[in-house]
């Protein structure tokens, strides 16, 4: 899924389920995929992903990537730490690929991520209500894919040279369409049917507004606005898109800047040092990592036997 799904639908959602703190809920959502080692921009400079920060005392802080872009992608400890525990989460094994099944393989609505969203939801921490429901809305757009770097997730044949010589960790192989709400694909593993990422997006969309309406008991039925999500998913512009989710707040969804959060809670200092700012513990940035943390330990212990 990409921004349109996880932070301006999630918003949405959450706000018309009668959730508290949409706002943080769905920032928590979208920063999953933002949490990388990319560029971030700290008191407008430039700045990589922190490995660590000096706290008082002489201790240290240890944030948690919860996603990578980069060749790390090939370390299996990446694989193994951000790529399943956030978003490729090991599924139900009901899905066969040359007759055989993956206990790594992702599966839409799965029983391992309902487990984690109802983890995140008796917590009522937002932060980790939002990273679990990243994690639940990519079982759809990841499914049948595994997080590790295996033939599985070879979806191209081997005379297809361009494509197939891609590493085949998740869809990487089939590139940024599956998720891509708009665009229909071919899973040259599953057959030559198209696979419509819009009735996948509707399905979690259903699925993720359901619980969440059950959880709060309160809000607006999915019944009141399930034919104005098949509208928004129907909708082939991604800025259109965006608009039509906006309508259904009211035009409330605060913009999103993937510095916001980091820029917070961090500072350099002459020397051009990372370093925390005053109540960083109290930071959304912080909280978002121990929220990560939570969550890690928790797919671990889910997968313990994989």
């Amino acid at each position: 899924m990409e921004k349109d799904f996880h932070y301006y639908l999630t918003y949405t959602m959450v706000m018309l389920t009668g959730l508290a703190k949409p706002d943080i809920i769905a920032y928590a959502c979208q920063f999953t995929d933002d949490n990388n080692e990319g560029q971030f921009s700290i008191d407008g400079k430039p700045s990589s992903f922190p490995e660590k920060l000096d706290v008082k005392g002489g201790s240290h802080y240890y944030p948690v990537m919860t996603q990578s872009l980069s060749p790390k992608s090939l370390d299996p400890f990446v694989q193994k730490y951000v790529y399943i525990p956030f978003h490729f989460l090991p599924g139900d094994q009901t899905v066969k690929i040359n007759k055989s099944v993956n206990p790594l393989s992702t599966t839409p609505n799965s029983t391992n991520a309902n487990r984690v969203l109802a983890g995140a939801l008796e917590s009522r921490n937002p932060y980790r209500i939002g990273i679990a429901l990243h994690t639940l809305a990519d079982t759809w757009s990841h499914q049948n894919f595994s997080g590790m770097q295996e033939d599985w997730n070879s979806v191209y044949p081997w005379y297809n040279v361009f494509k197939s010589i891609v590493p085949n960790i998740g869809h990487a192989e089939a590139g940024h369409s599956p998720d891509v709400i708009s665009e229909n694909w071919i899973d040259h593993r599953l057959g030559n049917m198209p696979v419509c990422n819009a009735q996948r997006a509707y399905d979690a969309a259903k699925t993720m507004y359901r619980t969440l309406s059950a959880h709060s008991k309160k809000g607006t039925p999915w019944k009141d606005v399930q034919s104005v999500f098949q509208k928004i998913m129907d909708e082939k512009d991604y800025d259109k898109r965006i608009a039509k989710i906006s309508k259904l707040t009211g035009d409330s969804i605060p913009n999103y800047n993937k510095n916001t959060w980091i820029d917070a809670a961090l500072t350099k200092n002459k020397t051009g040092k990372v370093t925390i700012k005053r109540d960083f513990q109290k930071s959304d940035w912080y909280q978002f990592h121990q929220a990560a943390k939570a969550q890690l330990a928790q797919v671990a212990e889910l997968t313990k036997a994989l």
